[in-house]
């Protein structure tokens, strides 16, 4: 058992450093179980008292990732791809398209969730396991589903309550 937990901790302290070596900014007290990947074509801005635990970003564009956020295992976010339209060459051309994702303070993001470019996810969401989310989600909704749809919504009173007494 010795064995497992210092394996655990050696793979997070390398999957840290990782981590904060691909990306443009990092809070304090960001932890990772597992070694994530960020393209070369994505800026990422990570907040404070964040874990991953196994998250992939490609594409080219940025993500903004707020403070208090967590993942579950093998989570992708996709940005910007290929550009199909304005192509030179078929399937798609040499130019690039540029997406953004923000994901907001307090965010819990389960595992296997896909998440596509140009989309906001609002302050204190939480997304389904095995989740697509393809469009904007509002502060405080549970979305879930392909694509990922308002579930409902946490109890917002209670939410910024737990917020003012700083219980996170």
């Amino acid at each position: 058992m010795v064995i497992v937990l210092l394996f655990r901790r050696i793979r997070s302290w390398i999957s840290v450093f990782i981590l904060r070596h691909r990306v443009a900014s990092c809070g304090t007290n960001v932890g990772a179980a597992r070694i994530p990947h960020v393209g070369s074509g994505a800026k990422v801005h990570i907040g404070s008292h964040c874990s991953f635990n196994g998250i992939t970003i490609t594409g080219w564009g940025g993500v903004k990732i707020g403070s208090y956020f967590h993942s579950g295992t093998n989570v992708k976010i996709m940005l910007g791809s290929h550009d199909y339209e304005a192509g030179d060459k078929i399937p798609y051309g040499s130019k690039h398209t540029i997406r953004n994702v923000t994901i907001d303070d307090f965010v819990w993001l389960g595992s296997d969730v896909i998440i596509s470019g140009n989309v906001h996810i609002g302050e204190g969401a939480i997304v389904a396991i095995g989740s697509v989310v393809v469009k904007d989600v509002p502060r405080g909704a549970i979305v879930g589903g392909n694509p990922a749809k308002v579930i409902k919504y946490r109890d917002i009173e209670q939410f910024d309550r737990l917020k003012e007494e700083k219980k996170y």
